[in-house]
């Protein structure tokens, strides 16, 4: 789920966030959406997607974040 933000070193912060955001969003949903029809192995792996991008996040947070492939 890897937007633009790894891509470009110069997008604004808020952005980033807004991505971020997103990221975390939609892996909770999938995660969820997993759960409910019993794929309870692919579940846990959006929980664990989630889990990085809510890492990912608090980087962005405290100034340490950087893209990976930029």
């Amino acid at each position: 789920m890897a937007g633009s933000r790894h891509f470009f070193r110069n997008q604004p912060t808020e952005q980033t966030r807004a991505e971020i955001k997103d990221d975390i969003a939609a892996s909770r949903n999938a995660q969820r959406d997993l759960q409910t029809h019993g794929q309870h192995r692919l579940a846990e792996t959006m929980r664990q997607t989630t889990d990085e991008r809510l890492d990912e996040l608090n980087s962005l947070n405290n100034g340490t974040w950087t893209p990976n492939h930029a």
